[in-house]
């Protein structure tokens, strides 16, 4: 179906309090339980970042959970990286850029989502960044940033609405091309949760916000 590479929980990069101009939002969407009074799913939020340089492309994740949400951390980052319906490699050979005593990231072949197991699992090359199971965070918190880099396909100055525009119409679109479980929410009084993209932005649109700079928030389907 799709290639992803999935991030789970092993590095820590740093602090950031609002997403980056043109980053997008994965909300959470997906858990076995209610909220608590006054709180919703998509209060765990993850920015999502790309530049591309030199055939490089630099994916940065920023935990940006809002409201009640005081305490998930990200255990594992979805990221498509394969276009089927062209058969065309968008990013390979995934690196995880620094790494700290408290959270670290590795890479593994993706073995999905919950919720989304159909639409986030897929043959190699699949790839997942999964946390360590010893770290005393298992994954970034609210403010929280991690950084990944890709080989890429994508032309030099590529952002993350370019990526998604480059899955086109076809059967393997821009849906559920980025997701995450994350675990400790306090909105669900400790258990975990998944998001992962639902609704993007039609082809042309996608365009348009490329080629004018314009940084869009992707919101989940009700």
């Amino acid at each position: 179906m799709r290639t992803l590479a999935i991030l789970t929980a092993l590095t820590l990069i740093g602090l950031s309090s609002v997403p980056a101009l043109g980053s997008i939002i994965v909300y959470g969407t997906h858990a076995d339980m209610t909220p608590i009074s006054g709180a919703n799913l998509s209060d765990v939020r993850l920015s999502v970042d790309l530049t591309v340089s030199g055939g490089l492309a630099t994916m940065t994740f920023t935990n940006v959970s809002t409201g009640l949400e005081t305490s998930a951390v990200f255990k594992e980052l979805v990221v498509d990286t394969y276009d089927d319906d062209t058969a065309t490699a968008l990013l390979w050979n995934p690196v995880v850029l620094t790494d700290t005593k408290d959270v670290s990231y590795s890479v593994h072949t993706s073995n999905g989502l919950p919720g989304y197991q159909t639409q986030t699992s897929d043959p190699y090359p699949l790839v997942e960044f999964r946390a360590n199971s010893s770290p005393v965070k298992k994954g970034i918190g609210p403010g929280e940033i991690l950084q990944v880099q890709f080989a890429t396909s994508l032309a030099d100055g590529s952002g993350i609405l370019d990526y998604l525009g480059a899955f086109g119409g076809g059967n393997d679109t821009a849906a559920y091309t980025l997701g995450f479980h994350a675990i400790s929410a306090s909105i669900l009084n400790g258990e975990s949760l998944s998001g992962t993209l639902t609704n993007v932005p039609e082809p042309m649109t996608l365009a348009v916000l490329a080629l004018g700079g314009v940084g869009v928030v992707l919101r989940r389907r009700n």
